[in-house]
């Protein structure tokens, strides 16, 4: 798999997301004083007393410091996130990426697919056993291809929940998608099929009433559920996946949500 190349606006939402994110946590690094692993704080919102000219030091063992100790390892782990998501857009561009309004005030979402809804949904609730599973890092999936998009969402760090339930009275039937994906810098999320096995005249008919159930329940290709076609177990296009997935993530952040300014160069 090549380097994902983000389109603008997730790159500009993703960094943003991110610096707003790390003004609200401590900062600080760690240190070997005296023979002792220390962790210093050099910021922290709820003390402003502690700063770069007058950090805080504590012993990584002691019971505050266990405490900072894990947060400086959330801020310094969010904080290779940004500089890499920063630097990749110096790469690319030769402006400073815009500002974001959050939350990011979203079009119309009839079923209201928000974080809560992500958060509140159960995962691994199909019924059916397939008699060759394949077995990875993200547990037992039912073919190859499932575990191809599971890797690919990994690798985007976008989260997912593998074959969740929801009903389609339109067909009348409780169906299991491979996943509910999860855009929470937007706070939104969606379902995303793998439409595999075309070949088969079974499994199109039953792929067409999958289909005609979501567009009848008013979820949208692109806003609601996305659609990978794969036309045979050896056709799966890890490209045409990422690009469906991040196309339907940048399009659901509008325009009026980034605020340019004349400025110059991130750095």
């Amino acid at each position: 798999m090549n380097n994902i190349v983000l389109p603008m606006k997730v790159h500009a939402v993703k960094l943003e997301y991110r610096r707003l994110m790390l003004n609200k946590m401590p900062h600080g690094r760690f240190k070997t004083i005296k023979g002792k692993k220390s962790v210093v704080i050099t910021y922290d919102p709820d003390k402003p007393k502690y700063d770069a000219r007058h950090p805080r030091v504590l012993n990584i063992s002691s019971k505050l410091g266990i405490i900072y100790s894990e947060k400086i390892c959330e801020y310094q782990n969010l904080k290779s996130e940004y500089d890499a998501l920063l630097n990749s857009w110096n790469l690319i561009y030769n402006f400073a990426p815009p500002r974001v309004i959050f939350p990011i005030r979203q079009f119309l979402d009839p079923h209201h697919m928000d974080n809560e809804y992500f958060n509140n949904q159960t995962g691994d609730m199909g019924k059916y056993r397939s008699d060759n599973p394949t077995v990875s890092d993200h547990g037992e999936l039912k073919s190859k291809n499932e575990q191809m998009g599971a890797d690919l969402l990994k690798y985007m760090g976008i989260p997912f929940k593998y074959e969740t339930e929801i009903y389609l009275p339109a067909i009348e039937q409780t169906i299991n998608p491979d996943y509910l994906i999860n855009f929470y810098e937007i706070d939104r999320c969606m379902y995303l099929e793998i439409m595999g096995m075309n070949d088969k005249i079974d499994y199109s008919l039953k792929t067409a009433t999958r289909i005609t159930g979501f567009s009848l329940e008013k979820y949208r290709p692109g806003r609601e559920v996305i659609y990978i076609h794969v036309y045979d177990k050896n056709n799966f296009d890890e490209d045409y996946f990422v690009s469906q997935v991040l196309s339907a993530f940048n399009d659901m952040i509008p325009d009026s949500a980034l605020i340019w300014e004349p400025q110059a160069k991130a750095v």
